[in-house]
């Protein structure tokens, strides 16, 4: 997993936790973790089923990963955004 010494602090990183459909999982990260600016990409258990790390110098090109590209992704049905507030 990424460690905080491992995040730029120029950068604005953010995790984006993913549900989707049972048994896309495997396909769905795969497509995530071509995307430029995914540094993580994993399978989790609980409300969500994959979680995504990313990093951008805008919150422009954040939400552009997020809405054009993570949320078109067939079988992807919600996102949940986390922005990284503080660091240390």
């Amino acid at each position: 997993m990424l460690q905080a010494s491992q995040l730029d602090r120029n950068i604005e990183t953010t995790c984006v936790m993913i549900n989707c459909e049972s048994g896309s999982e495997g396909r769905i990260m795969d497509e995530i973790r071509e995307i430029p600016g995914v540094k993580e990409c994993v399978r989790t258990t609980g409300p969500h089923d994959i979680l995504a790390i990313i990093e951008s110098n805008t919150v422009e090109l954040l939400k552009e990963i997020i809405e054009n590209k993570i949320r078109k992704i067939p079988n992807v049905h919600a996102t949940t955004t986390l922005v990284i507030a503080s660091k240390f």
